[in-house]
């Protein structure tokens, strides 16, 4: 009896020891899902992220349906349970379930307070999930619209179990009918927002109006084109407001937006680094010239101060790759040590200015000094940029290319090396972002 007991055991060894051979040498531990949104078919396409190697694998059942229009962004939420979807062309979220085998299922739509949803991001907590409206609701005071040109932000409530969002309204401002607003108002043409140390930042592109007037600028409120407006509507910002974590309100600071000295239109993300101390800006160096020759690109250094000011770092912006150009997606490694930048390349299917940028970031003061041989090239039009949960691997979604190309990153100096199993992996139709989950082995 002993022995047929402590044989089985012996036995049960032997296997785990196959087992573990067998995931290491074939690579079939999973350390996340990827999941890519794509506008063209209004579809999230899901990939396993295999942990030894690097390479995607679809999930069973990949693509899913978007539920929406445009889908242009989205954020798998804290946890690992939940992702959420924004619908740019549908002004809407689309919760879904991550099940087993990062299966999505479709829970529900919310709509946004304002229209043209481009951004999401969450608290610290966890709790509260806010998304920027380009365009906000008109709100009208004495036969004038408060709102006019402006975007706005829409604040939910996630409740952790389900994934649910319930509308968090403005306490602090109402409409002539006494009610609260279902949205938080900021400045022109948000494009991204982050969080960082309890405060959201907005970084709004503003409106980049050329000659010509409103004919020749369609997509321009036409509230823009006034004599009263179109400074305010031509001038890019950083938009400030305090988190209140127990309700999720935003309080506005007594600090005023921060003005870059941008040019409308070229300020395209932001990204936080080293825990919140350290906020980076890429700055595209707006439309290119008569000879269309694109001009000079930067990436803009902030620390961030007390009460979430921005204070711009000592020796100021700092020059993109002299070969690159439309800096469209910048990325802080998780140890805080470097800094990737996504360059879209020309407006145009060609991928000889298409690559990722590799910086070093000095932990002391976050200034930035290029990683040597710190170029690396990607699929044309690379949108997004993304680090997987075991932060061995680095992702681009290239919009133009329809693929996703993957790096090694080398912790120690931040240099990429190509995966040994291939780089470049298909997705379906033209990727507009990625979202990552935790490891889940």
């Amino acid at each position: 009896m002993k022995f047929w007991k402590y044989g089985r055991v012996a036995l049960a060894l032997i296997g785990s020891i196959f087992l573990g051979l067998s995931i290491t040498c074939c690579g079939i531990y999973t350390s996340g899902y990827m999941y890519v949104t794509g506008a063209e078919y209004n579809q999230i396409a899901g990939y396993k992220i295999d942990h030894d190697f690097g390479y995607l694998t679809p999930i069973t059942g990949s693509p899913f349906p978007a539920n929406g229009n445009d889908p242009v962004q989205e954020m798998v939420l804290p946890g690992g349970r939940f992702l959420a979807v924004v619908n740019k062309g549908s002004s809407s979220v689309s919760m879904y379930t991550i099940g087993g085998s990062g299966v999505l299922y479709f829970q529900a739509n919310y709509s946004t307070s304002g229209t043209n949803p481009v951004s999401i991001a969450m608290d610290a907590s966890g709790r509260y999930m806010y998304i920027a409206d380009q365009t906000a609701p008109a709100n009208f005071v004495n036969g004038i619209d408060q709102n006019a040109g402006r975007g706005d932000l829409t604040v939910f409530q996630v409740d952790s179990n389900t994934g649910k969002l319930t509308l968090v309204t403005n306490e602090n401002t109402f409409n002539t009918n006494g009610t609260q607003l279902p949205y938080f108002s900021v400045n022109y043409k948000p494009v991204q927002i982050v969080v960082a140390g309890g405060y959201v930042y907005v970084l709004d592109q503003a409106y980049n109006v050329v000659s010509g007037g409103a004919a020749a600028n369609s997509g321009i409120p036409a509230a823009c084109l006034t004599a009263s407006n179109v400074q305010a509507c031509r001038t890019p910002d950083v938009f400030l407001y305090q988190i209140n974590e127990s309700t999720g309100q935003l309080v506005l600071t007594q600090n005023q937006p921060l003005t870059t000295g941008s040019l409308p239109g070229s300020l395209s993300t932001m990204s936080i680094a080293a825990g919140g101390k350290y906020l980076y800006i890429a700055d595209t160096g707006g439309p290119p010239t008569s000879n269309q020759t694109p001009p000079p690109s930067y990436i803009l250094p902030f620390t961030i101060g007390s009460g979430g000011v921005l204070q711009t770092l000592v020796g100021g912006p700092v020059p993109n790759n002299a070969t690159s150009v439309n800096p469209d997606a910048i990325l802080a490694s998780s140890n805080a040590n470097f800094l990737y930048v996504a360059n879209f390349g020309p407006a145009s299917v060609n991928t000889q200015s298409s690559n990722i940028y590799g910086l070093t970031i000095d932990p002391s003061n976050g200034q930035l000094q290029p990683i040597p041989q710190g170029l690396y090239p990607t699929g044309a039009g690379p949108i997004w940029l993304v680090e997987e949960s075991t932060n061995q691997y680095i992702y681009s979604a290239n919009f133009y290319d329809n693929t996703v190309t993957g790096y090694v990153i080398n912790s120690s100096t931040g240099q990429l090396s190509t995966m040994f199993k291939g780089t470049t992996f298909p997705t379906v139709g033209q990727p507009t972002f990625m979202a990552v989950s935790g490891r889940v082995y």
